[in-house]
């Protein structure tokens, strides 16, 4: 029995654990959490995966961000119309991807900044006799012919010319593509007609799309084969419980269910799949749009990515962007700009340590620096935000590790490099002699065309400079970026699903990842976090100690009575 002493022992042992423990999960939350109103956005499900970790990583820091992957076309529209704070989209308001029904123009100023990279990825649901094939080679004109109705069967000489020897089945193709306006279909559309516009010319015959624009809405008029679903998680769900099947979408979905993607044979002839190295290879030869004073400053023109030569490039690669007002709206007063500053500045910087894990490519240090300007002009945006992008601003020019420790970026690298392109693989076909013009090394050599030595141009390049090019150096590892190991062929990097497509569940579960948080013990928060524990001890140490002595006591008396 614990006596009246024990009870007023007990009681400051209690506070003191809760003490401890207040203190320890407050230096988990950023110091103005508290302080940071909830917010809401949406739009791209190409994206979406990446959305939702971000999400889910702030919210355990206190900071509550809603986001619903209604497709670019959706979230441009509730952005202008002034029904959320942000949007994502592949795609701006104006420009060559334009769709006619996408015709809702916001009335106040905004900005846009990449806040992922990613490859646009081909899933297929298909056996090769008994087994499920895990190793399609798909060239791009074989792609074009297959989503513009022309190919209707995997048995068609063109897939055959790819994959020698395999017993390929004779079976109607069931291509699978966006109900939704979509800037994956816009991106890919714009990619036809570039690159196959006699193709895409013979499928606006069909279906009645104009052939001389590419279309956020696929048009399916007319084509027996074609399925349309409404987002990523649709065409994926549909494609996993169906057999013959083929989609577009983000990498992410097909790899965080364990199925295989085409590996696509690039401008140089080999066959690649939209990795984080291969992305960030291609995205060298992206164009980025630098006149400040225009609504689509950042935007990409993707024409040269395409038909680029070095043999890791995967040609199907694009950058995916946030739109922020620039100005007060009725849906952003500056409470809610504080927490749409923070947010997206997460995004640029500790957000992108996992994308590779997630099936996306993290963006390079000039687009996150270039990103960070946009973000400066979001109405309230708080005077921590803008010391932290401070800080990773200066410690770019000084040269030393940037604050927000971005996963393609080390000490000493000027901000046009990316440490993905300096350590991207080639191909074990690609030799010595075939790697030379594309490796980069400390040595100045030429980089591919158009790109200037290593040491040179990158080297001189200023913070503001947002033209990504490719740079030499040597291989650094990211220790917090630990990936699961993933087929060389299928690109599969979870656990594979049953043969067939059957058991998938019907509403698929965005693919997240757990890391280490960089926060260094120096913070403010941690620093509190320390002292808490401190102070914890030394409240409940004493009473607990003394409770124990105390009932040896009593113990020792009762067997001496």
């Amino acid at each position: 029995m614990i006596g009246p002493l024990s009870k007023r022992r007990t009681l400051p042992a209690v506070l003191g654990i809760l003490l401890s423990l207040g203190m320890f999960f407050g230096g988990l939350a950023p110091a103005q959490a508290a302080n940071y109103l909830r917010i809401g956005g949406s739009g791209s499900s190409w994206a979406g995966n990446a959305l939702q970790d971000w999400i889910a990583r702030v919210g355990a820091q206190g900071v509550t961000v809603d986001y619903e992957n209604k497709g670019s076309s959706t979230g441009r529209k509730e952005f202008a119309d002034q029904m959320k704070q942000f949007a994502v989209s592949e795609i701006p308001y104006t420009g060559d991807t334009a769709d006619p029904r996408d015709n809702s123009m916001p009335g106040f100023s905004y900005g846009m900044l990449p806040v992922v990279a990613g490859g646009t990825a081909f899933m297929y649901n298909l056996k090769a006799g008994s087994s499920r094939m895990t190793s399609l080679k798909l060239s791009q004109p074989a792609i074009a012919k297959i989503f513009t109705g022309q190919v209707t069967r995997w048995n068609d000489p063109i897939i055959g010319a790819d994959n020698p020897g395999v017993a390929l089945p004779d079976a109607t193709i069931n291509v699978v593509v966006r109900s939704d306006g979509s800037g994956a279909t816009a991106q890919f559309t714009l990619w036809l007609l570039r690159q196959y516009p006699a193709d895409y010319a013979k499928l606006c015959a069909v279906t009645g799309c104009d052939p001389q624009h590419a279309t956020s809405f696929f048009p399916t008029q007319g084509l027996k084969n074609f399925v349309a679903q409404n987002g990523s998680q649709g065409v994926t769900t549909y494609s996993a419980n169906n057999q013959f099947t083929i989609n577009y979408d983000e990498y992410s979905y097909a790899q965080g269910i364990g199925f295989p993607v085409a590996q696509v044979k690039n401008a140089a002839g080999f066959y690649t799949l939209p990795t984080e190295h291969a992305v960030a290879v291609a995205l060298t030869q992206a164009s980025i749009n630098q006149d400040k004073g225009s609504a689509n400053y950042l935007s990409q023109d993707l024409s040269k990515v395409y038909g680029y030569k070095d043999p890791r490039t995967y040609p199907m690669s694009a950058y995916s962007y946030m739109v922020v007002p620039t100005q007060a709206t009725n849906a952003l007063n500056p409470a809610q700009g504080a927490t749409l500053g923070f947010f997206a500045n997460y995004a640029l910087c500790e957000g992108q340590r996992p994308m590779g894990q997630l099936g996306y490519s993290p963006l390079p240090m000039n687009l996150v620096l270039a990103g960070m300007e946009q973000i400066r002009k979001i109405p309230g945006v708080d005077q921590e935000t803008i010391r932290k992008m401070d800080q990773t601003r200066d410690s770019v020019s000084g040269g030393s590790a940037p604050a927000c420790n971005n996963p393609t970026f080390k000490p000493g690298d000027s901000p046009s490099a990316n440490q993905l392109v300096r350590t991207a693989p080639f191909d074990k076909a690609c030799d010595a002699a075939c790697q030379v013009p594309w490796r980069g090394a400390d040595a100045a050599v030429n980089q591919g065309p158009g790109a200037p030595a290593a040491g040179t141009g990158p080297a001189a390049a200023a913070a503001t400079d947002v033209t990504p090019e490719a740079d030499g150096g040597a291989p650094v590892a990211d220790p917090a970026a630990t990936v699961a190991a993933c087929d060389p062929d299928s690109g599969s990097c979870a656990v594979a699903a049953a043969a067939g497509g059957g058991g998938i569940a019907q509403q698929l579960t965005p693919v997240t990842t757990t890391l280490a948080s960089n926060r260094g013990w120096g913070q403010p928060q941690n620093l509190l976090l320390i002292i808490g524990g401190l102070i914890g001890l030394l409240v409940l140490v004493p009473p607990l100690a003394a409770g124990v002595l105390s009932r040896r006591a009593g113990i020792k008396r009762g067997t001496k009575a």
